[in-house]
């Protein structure tokens, strides 16, 4: 009788821990559905964005292969982005894009500060802008005020002039850039401009 009791009880005793295992098992496919922090709140692909100024004019358009979003600290990521600045000075005006930026990536902060990094170059679209084109590896642009800064080797190329240089500060609004440290410019003379 010892011996069935003990074999009942085996039995018993087997079942329960299978079905704690069970239990387990279930609660770590559980953790895998469970977002964590570090992680982004979304991601999309082929995405395009608008946004608009406080007075509903057009501030910039942005699209990117990849974007995740981060609700922690509401930063985005962008993947190949390209973003649409446009001429915030002449409101009254058709608005028209003035800049067009590209990156291999980009991080957008809530602040609205655009930190690029990687093949990063911003080309006017504006044919008599006196600032026509920046290259560098990285820079970052405040959206809102247009204000650029590199601390990367900068190119930039402007109406028949070309300068390199360590260090950029500028305004693309305003086609304003200056360089530092080890600047070199090279000047293009036109022939209508020089004397006959």
């Amino acid at each position: 009788m010892n011996i069935r009791w003990t074999l009942i009880l085996a039995v018993i005793a087997l079942s329960l821990l299978g079905w704690f295992y069970s239990l387990n098992q279930a609660d770590s496919g559980l953790a895998g559905l469970i977002k964590k922090e570090e992680s982004p709140e979304y991601i999309g692909q082929t995405m395009k964005t608008v946004v608009y100024s406080p007075t509903g004019e057009k501030q910039y358009v942005a699209t990117a292969v990849k974007v995740e979003y981060y609700d922690n600290d509401g930063h985005t990521d962008f993947q190949t982005p390209l973003v649409y600045l446009f001429d915030i000075q002449n409101e009254k005006t058709q608005q028209t894009e003035s800049w067009k930026l590209s990156a291999d990536k980009a991080k957008l902060t809530k602040d609205n500060m655009l930190y690029l990094d990687g093949n990063v170059l911003a080309e006017s679209l504006l044919p008599l802008s006196k600032l026509q084109r920046i290259e560098t590896e990285s820079a970052v642009v405040n959206l809102t005020t247009q204000d650029i800064t590199s601390d990367k080797q900068v190119k930039i190329n402007g109406l028949n002039f070309t300068s390199t240089g360590l260090k950029l500060t500028g305004n693309l609004q305003q086609q304003v850039a200056t360089l530092k440290e080890q600047v070199k410019t090279h000047y293009e003379i036109s022939k209508e401009n020089s004397p006959q």
